[in-house]
C-alpha cells in the first residue's frame, strides 16, 4: 500500500508541476506517466504476492492486451484537441463530425470585373498579418457596441487566413483530395471563384489542409498562394484563372517537406515573389512575379513555419527569415546573405520575426528554445541583447508596443520588457490562438477555443475590453481585420462581422 501511495504522490506532483508551469510536454506526460504508473503498480502488485506471482503476472499481461486491443479496434484518434497536443479521441463507430461543405460547382458564381460599390469602412488587408506582414494594422476606433454578424458559412479543412482586396476575400481550404484557393464576396459570403490542385497535406496532430494565407498584389490584380505540399500558384484576382505555378520544394532542392507542412505566406518585392524552403535545401526561393521563372535561391538551412518579411534594419531594407536552425537577413534583389544568427533546435519555429526598433529584431519560439532580441549592424553576426525563456510563442507571434512585447506564452497572454526580456505579467488564458495589433494600444486576440477578445495594451496588467463568441471549435487560423470588417475562420466554418463604430 505504501508503494502505491508514494508512486501516486510522486507522479501526481510531477504532473501538477508540468501543468502549473505550462510545460510544453505536459499532455504527452499525462499519457506516458499514466502508463508508467499503471505498469509500475501492476508489477508491484504481482511481485509482492509470493506463491501467486506467475498467475498475477499473467493477469497483468492479459489486462494490458485487452486495453491495447480496445484502443486499437474501438478508439479512433482524431488529431490534437488543442495546441498542447492533448489527444482527441472518439469511438470508431461514431460518425465523424464534419461540416457539410457544398461542392464548389454548386456555389460557383460568375466572376466579374464590374465596378462594385464597396461596403462602408472596408479596407484592404492583402496578406498575412497586414500589408507589411508585421502584425500591425491601422488604428480603428473599435467601440464597445457589439459587432453585426454579416454572414456565416461552412468551410473546408485547413489553417489559412483570409486576404482581402476590395470585396474579394481569398483563403485556402481542403475539399477531399483537392487543395483549393477560394474567393468569397465579403458582402454576403458567396463564392466568386475557386482554383483547385489535386493535392492533400495531412499529419496526425494538425489534420488536413493548407496552412498558408494568400498574398494579393492589388496593383497587378494577382493572387499568390502556397499550398501545404509546396505548390505555389499565381492566379488572376478577378477570375481565379491560373497564370503560372511552381513546385517550391523541388526548386529549392529539398528532399522532403516540413513535418507540419508549408505554412509561410509568399513575400512580394517589386520584382519577385519569395517563399521559404523545405526541411532542407535552400532557405529562400525567389521567382519572377510575371513569368514564374526561378530567379534565385539563397541559404542552405531549409525553411521553417514563419513567413519571410521585409524589414529596414540598420538603414538597409532586407528580408528577414527564420530557417530550420538559424535566422538570416538577405538582400531583396539577389538573396545574398547579409547576416546569420545560429538558432538550432529540432522543434518547429512558428513565430514571425518582429522589428523592435531601427536596428533590432525580436525572435520568439517555444519547445524549450529561448527567445532573443538581436541587434543588427553591418557585421555578419547580430549582437544578442538578451536571451530569455519568455515569451514562449508556439503557434503565434509577438506584438511590440511602447517598449514591451505582448505574446501568447504557451497559451496565456504575457507582457515582456524589451530592454531585458523580463516578464512583467502573465494573465488571460486564450490558448494557442493568434493575434494582431490594431493601432498603438489595442490587441485583437483570436482565442484557440473560437472566441475573439479585444485587449487594451498595458504594461501594468491585462485589460480585456470585450469578446465575441465567434467560432465554436478549435481555431488556429489568423484573424483578418479589413478596416471595420472582421473575418474569422477555422477548419469548419467562417464568419464575417461588421464592427459598429
Amino acid at each position: 500500500m505504501r508503494f502505491h501511495l508514494i508512486s501516486t504522490l510522486l507522479i501526481g506532483a510531477l504532473l501538477a508541476w508540468l501543468w502549473l508551469t505550462d510545460n510544453v510536454m505536459r499532455s504527452l506526460a499525462v499519457v506516458l506517466l499514466g502508463f508508467v504508473w499503471f505498469v509500475m503498480n501492476g508489477l508491484w502488485w504481482a511481485w509482492k504476492a509470493r506463491g501467486r506471482r506467475l498467475p498475477r503476472f499473467g493477469a497483468l499481461v492479459l489486462v494490458m492486451i485487452v486495453i491495447a486491443l480496445f484502443f486499437r479496434f474501438a478508439i479512433r484518434y482524431e488529431g490534437s484537441a488543442d495546441g498542447s497536443a492533448w489527444p482527441q479521441l472518439a469511438f470508431r463507430w461514431q460518425a465523424k463530425d464534419m461540416p457539410v461543405v457544398p461542392k464548389l460547382a454548386e456555389k460557383q458564381a460568375a466572376a466579374t470585373a464590374e465596378i462594385i460599390t464597396l461596403p462602408a469602412g472596408l479596407k484592404d488587408m492583402p496578406r498575412f498579418l497586414g500589408e507589411k506582414g508585421d502584425g500591425i494594422l491601422p488604428a480603428v476606433p473599435l467601440a464597445a457596441k457589439p459587432p453585426r454578424e454579416v454572414w456565416r458559412i461552412a468551410m473546408g479543412a485547413g489553417w489559412s487566413g483570409f486576404a482581402v482586396a476590395g470585396h474579394r476575400a481569398i483563403t485556402q481550404e481542403q475539399r477531399d483530395d483537392l487543395e483549393c484557393v477560394t474567393c468569397y464576396d465579403i458582402r454576403d459570403g458567396k463564392l466568386l471563384w475557386s482554383h483547385t490542385d489535386k493535392a492533400l497535406f495531412t499529419e496526425l496532430l494538425g489534420g488536413d489542409g493548407p496552412r498558408a494565407t494568400p498574398t494579393i498584389d492589388i496593383g497587378t490584380s494577382t493572387v499568390f498562394t502556397l499550398g501545404g505540399t509546396g505548390i505555389l500558384n499565381c492566379l488572376d484576382l478577378v477570375t481565379g484563372t491560373p497564370k503560372w505555378h511552381a513546385d517550391v520544394l523541388k526548386d529549392g532542392g529539398a528532399s522532403k517537406n516540413l513535418e507540419w507542412g508549408k505554412s509561410a505566406a509568399p513575400l512580394l518585392t517589386p520584382q519577385h515573389v519569395i517563399c521559404s524552403g523545405g526541411d532542407n535545401g535552400a532557405s529562400l526561393i525567389a521567382y519572377d512575379r510575371s513569368t514564374g521563372k526561378l530567379a534565385w535561391k539563397a541559404g542552405t538551412d531549409g525553411g521553417s513555419y514563419a513567413s519571410p518579411v521585409l524589414m529596414n534594419l540598420a538603414g538597409r531594407e532586407q528580408i528577414v527569415t527564420v530557417n530550420r536552425g538559424s535566422v538570416t537577413g538577405h538582400d531583396p534583389a539577389d538573396g545574398n546573405i547579409r547576416w546569420t544568427f545560429e538558432w538550432p533546435g529540432g522543434f518547429p519555429k512558428v513565430g514571425q520575426p518582429v522589428a523592435a526598433g531601427t536596428n533590432r529584431v525580436l525572435i520568439t519560439s517555444s519547445y524549450g528554445l529561448k527567445s532573443h532580441l538581436l541587434e543588427v549592424s553591418d557585421a555578419p553576426q547580430p549582437k544578442v541583447i538578451w536571451a530569455e525563456s519568455n515569451p514562449r510563442t508556439k503557434f503565434s507571434s509577438a506584438s511590440v508596443s511602447g517598449g514591451h512585447a505582448y505574446a501568447l506564452d504557451e497559451g496565456t497572454l504575457c507582457c515582456v520588457k524589451l530592454e531585458n526580456g523580463e516578464r512583467v505579467w502573465r494573465e488571460g488564458r486564450y490558448g494557442f490562438g493568434q493575434q494582431i495589433r490594431v493601432g498603438e494600444d489595442l490587441l485583437l486576440v483570436q482565442a484557440e477555443k473560437g472566441f475573439v477578445a479585444l485587449v487594451q495594451l498595458s504594461p501594468e496588467k491585462l485589460i480585456e475590453l470585450g469578446r465575441i463568441e465567434a467560432l465554436k471549435s478549435k481555431t488556429w487560423n489568423p484573424p483578418t481585420l479589413a478596416g471595420r470588417w472582421l473575418l474569422l475562420r477555422n477548419d469548419r466554418e467562417a464568419v464575417c462581422y461588421e464592427l459598429q463604430l
